[in-house]
């Protein structure tokens, strides 16, 4: 490399040894820096040109504007105050002077030149700021006081930009970490980032007039069509009657034992909502794809699932039925991701995608204790699972889609008499409970012996228990289970049939 080529572009610089290595980079090297430690110097004081690191993003226009408008205008102070936070502007002398005017405010004191001279010199940050000449500066922009709202946009915007590639370096440190532990280091990278996107989340007051005429609207439309629902249909009649349909912001839990059929019921419902005109995420953490898929068949073309597996042969009845379901699943919008161990921030990231621009969606979760927590990793299991929940949660109204998360239950429930499971009974269940808007459960007899136990359901059937609904009443619900292809369905149509 010559030296012609070194200097380009180039505005501080580095000073190199006798041999022309660079002590500053021989320790970790990157290939941009390489070049640099294997120039050869005329003498022991040469010294090589290094890349300017570009400034910031920034705006100080619009922070010295907000200031101006705080200061001329006391009646926005409360407005401001809620939207921007001190480290929301760049200059550090802003920060001083925003921090100052929000202590002026919490003690109601009126915010003006003074005053907020006064504050700084109490706080010895008046010098910092360029003394009381910068205030009677900042108040003399007289034009600040109209488009303060733009110009706080800007400020956030810009904060927004920083907090970026401040974690764009944070992961790309955790890249350069020489780390055993690879996991972790994920989970540190998505957690930085996730911390960005929050914050572009910002939820404003809505005017009770403006509600009140949406719900007189959503009353109009109910009284005009009385099918009508306000979610996404689960395909169950007295379900659907009682929920109302899935609704979008909604997180609902279904939770059953080992081998009652929560994957299953999972998937009737969701082919029955993506049935209905709804877009379908199916995440499943447990079973791959291509067995989810032999269940919907199966279930839809009321075959055996064996036969699927490849135990049974397929007869002609059995071929012609399987076609026309094929036929008539390939036209819904489902699509089945199979990824293990995902987190909330992965699964935020596919779902946004999936479900970006559609209608109406649902999202299913098969399960929830096999997710993964986005945070740093949590050693109590409980407070993991809880973090997850929430999470959902928070996705669920981000989204506006309702999540369907299927969760185990403790073993509690075989030892109880009557095996009747309860909201207790959610494993691991952290803020489950608290954070779900409907928890339900799966109730049948897995075997004739006990079927023939008083108080089971009768073999053939079980019941949908919907132990917790935020939004109306809580009931037991019978359903038709037949077993040979894993379907569930009205008791009115035990073998299936349009819903």
């Amino acid at each position: 490399m010559s030296d012609d080529t070194v200097k380009k572009g180039i505005s501080t610089t580095k000073t190199y040894d006798a041999t022309g290595t660079n002590k500053a980079y021989s320790k970790n090297p990157d290939p941009v820096n390489q070049d640099y430690a294997h120039v050869t110097a005329a003498s022991a004081n040469y010294t090589a040109p290094t890349f300017s690191t570009p400034t910031p993003p920034q705006n100080l226009d619009a922070e010295r504007s907000v200031l101006a408008a705080l200061l001329l205008n006391r009646d926005i102070v409360d407005d401001v105050v809620s939207r921007l936070q001190a480290d929301a502007f760049y200059r550090p002398a802003h920060q001083k002077i925003y921090s100052a005017m929000c202590e002026l405010a919490e003690r109601h004191v009126p915010i003006d030149h003074l005053s907020l001279a006064e504050r700084l010199e109490a706080r010895g940050q008046l010098k910092e700021i360029g003394d009381k000449a910068y205030i009677v500066e900042l108040a003399n922009n007289d034009y600040a006081i109209f488009n303060w709202e733009h110009h706080i946009e800007i400020i956030k915007r810009e904060k927004l930009l920083r907090d970026l590639i401040r974690s764009a370096d944070e992961i790309k440190a955790l890249g350069y970490s020489d780390t055993d532990d690879i996991n972790s280091a994920i989970e540190q990278a998505e957690k930085s980032l996730f911390g960005v996107t929050n914050k572009r989340i910002e939820k404003t007051f809505l005017k009770i007039d403006d509600l009140l005429v949406d719900s007189l609207s959503m009353l109009e439309s109910l009284a005009n069509n009385k099918s009508k629902l306000l979610g996404v249909p689960t395909g169950f009649s007295d379900l659907d009657r009682l929920l109302s349909g899935m609704r979008g912001g909604d997180l609902i839990v279904l939770a059953a034992r080992p081998g009652v059929g929560k994957t299953s019921l999972a998937l009737n419902i969701a082919v029955n909502a993506a049935r209905s005109g709804a877009s379908v995420a199916f995440f499943s953490l447990e079973m791959p794809a291509n067995q989810l898929t032999h269940r919907i068949l199966s279930s839809e073309a009321g075959v055996n699932s064996s036969k699927l597996r490849g135990t049974e042969s397929l007869n002609d009845a059995d071929w012609k039925s399987i076609i026309n379901a094929c036929s008539t699943l390939s036209e819904l919008d489902f699509s089945i991701d199979d990824t293990p161990g995902l987190t909330i921030t992965e699964l935020r990231a596919k779902a946004r995608r999936q479900l970006q621009k559609v209608e109406k969606g649902l999202i299913v979760i098969d399960y929830l204790q096999l997710m993964q927590s986005s945070g740093n990793s949590f050693n109590d299991r409980w407070i993991a699972v809880g973090d997850i929940s929430r999470g959902m949660k928070i996705l669920a109204k981000e989204l506006n889609v309702p999540i369907l998360a299927l969760s185990q239950l403790s073993r509690n429930v075989e030892s109880r008499t009557g095996k009747r499971p309860q909201l207790s009974d959610l494993r691991e269940s952290g803020n489950i409970e608290q954070d779900a808007d409907v928890v339900m459960f799966i109730d049948r007899s897995m075997s004739e012996e006990e079927a023939a136990q008083e108080g089971r359901p009768v073999l053939g059937t079980g019941k949908l228990i919907v132990g917790k609904n935020r939004n109306g009443a809580t009931k037991d619900i019978e359903v038709a289970f037949r077993d040979s292809c894993t379907r569930f369905s009205d008791i009115y149509h035990p073998y299936g049939g349009d819903q």
